[in-house]
């Protein structure tokens, strides 16, 4: 489960993506069936160039199982952190775990510069590298020489001005999204739903972000139904991510499901969660969702 982007950057690179499912509790990888996928793969005489995780809706994957697991097979870890700014993991922050790191700025994130990101290495030469590949290029010469393609990726002084302003924000912001979350969750309780990620047997919500509030009915109306009802109140909400190996331009790749995802994207929804919202407003999609939810269960 993540968005189209983590793919389509394997397919940039001339590489074949390969999609292993979610685990029921946060909709992240199913770390046991991660390496389960790359020991088959390798049997099969695979080359593997990197795994990439999804921190999804600023939850951290289970990096103490993944992270060992992939080092004692000499596997780079890329982390895709896009969703999970702020959050962390038994004292680690998001976007410290494995090789190389992403972070969104996009305008639907916590922290926002309308686009672009960031990305975060321990890896001087590999910052390095990046560096010349996305400022297309250029050689280090009087005039414009280039010995290999390079891109435009930089993101502009302006934009990075404005994230360094709500960089001083954040936690505040993150406060914020808690507080809808937990308001979610009291309103809530007596219906036959399930957060994601939160009062899990290890882990509760305590080191997310709270980037996005999501959950799966139970007992009741499926996704497209609830989606279609709040949406007639003039409420909007939205399915979860549609796994990737649902998707019509990967319907070829490669996959090990155990049909988790498939169930949460049928079952699951994302809650309005933006911090601007008012009590009120998260109040009004509260009372909308029970009257919806135990109309249809009756």
């Amino acid at each position: 489960m993540t968005f189209a982007a983590t793919a389509n950057a394997v397919l940039y690179t001339g590489a074949e993506p390969v999609f292993v499912d979610s685990q029921r509790q946060d909709g992240n990888v199913d770390p046991h069936l991660l390496i389960e996928a790359v020991d088959t793969l390798r049997t099969e005489g695979r080359d593997i160039a990197a795994v990439i995780t999804v921190d999804l809706f600023g939850r951290c994957c289970d990096y103490a199982s993944i992270e060992p697991a992939l080092a004692e097979r000499e596997i780079p870890l890329l982390e895709d952190a896009a969703e999970a700014l702020g959050a962390s993991l038994q004292g680690r922050a998001a976007g410290s775990f494995g090789r190389v790191a992403a972070l969104s700025f996009n305008g639907n994130k916590i922290m926002t510069t309308s686009g672009g990101g960031m990305l975060l290495s321990d890896h001087n030469d590999l910052l390095e590298r990046c560096r010349y590949l996305s400022t297309q290029a250029r050689q280090p010469v009087a005039w414009y020489e280039h010995t290999e393609v390079g891109y435009n990726y930089r993101l502009s002084n302006v934009l990075a001005a404005l994230g360094r302003g709500q960089l001083s924000r954040l936690d505040e912001m993150i406060d914020r999204r808690r507080q809808i979350r937990e308001r979610y969750a009291s309103g809530l309780a007596h219906l036959p739903v399930t957060f994601l990620g939160r009062g899990g047997a290890q882990r509760g919500d305590d080191d997310d972000n709270c980037w996005l509030t999501t959950l799966t009915v139970e007992d009741g109306p499926d996704a497209d139904a609830v989606v279609g009802a709040l949406s007639r109140q003039r409420i909007e909400v939205r399915h979860l991510w549609k796994p990737m190996h649902l998707q019509p331009v990967f319907d070829r790749a490669r996959t090990f499901t155990t049909g988790v995802s498939d169930d949460l994207f049928r079952r699951g929804i994302t809650l309005p969660s933006g911090p601007a919202l008012s009590d009120d407003q998260i109040d009004r999609v509260i009372s909308t969702l029970v009257s919806l939810i135990s109309d249809q269960g009756q």
